[in-house]
């Protein structure tokens, strides 16, 4: 499943049970990407790694050639914990810095364990039937596309991970 605001960014797309994969682009179909984020980086394995800091982590891909933006993954909406565990943070500022450590081509992989529909019952609706979440509400398909529990992106040249977090 991609998620909803990703539709048009993954190209390559490889979709398996419980994951999606695929190569990140802009709306252009450029795969050339600086990454920009908010949080902290510990290296693991010599890699600079995303994670969190004192807010959840924002990561942001850029095309080299137009400009564009697009937000990869947002901790304060997407994965399972931000949608129905943590406290919504509100509209706190996050300062993006670059990500210093490569430029290129993105792999993404997203991966999804929790059976949204078996554990439908759970969840709360509003009359709209609309999922309600930590910060609001949301249409129930588009919520699952963005209920996952894990997510990797790495440099497809380098091969090595930079971001994997673990979302429930």
């Amino acid at each position: 499943m991609i998620p909803y605001y990703l539709k048009n960014h993954i190209t390559n797309v490889k979709e398996k049970k419980d994951s999606t994969a695929g190569i990140l682009a802009s709306s252009a179909g450029n795969t050339n990407l600086q990454i920009y984020f908010y949080g902290d980086t510990v290296k693991i394995k010599k890699i600079p790694h995303i994670v969190d800091a004192e807010l959840p982590c924002l990561i942001i891909a850029k095309d080299v050639a137009t400009g564009e933006t697009f937000t990869i993954f947002d901790g304060m909406k997407h994965g399972h914990d931000a949608m129905f565990c943590n406290q919504a943070c509100g509209d706190a500022e996050r300062e993006l810095k670059l990500y210093e450590h490569g430029v290129g081509k993105v792999k993404i992989t997203i991966g999804f364990s929790i059976d949204y529909e078996d554990e439908k019952e759970e969840y709360e609706f509003n009359e709209n039937g609309e999922v309600i979440l930590t910060y609001g509400t949301l249409d129930w398909e588009k919520a699952k596309s963005i209920g996952f529990d894990w997510l990797s992106l790495k440099f497809a040249d380098e091969k090595k991970e930079f971001v994997d977090l673990e979302l429930a």
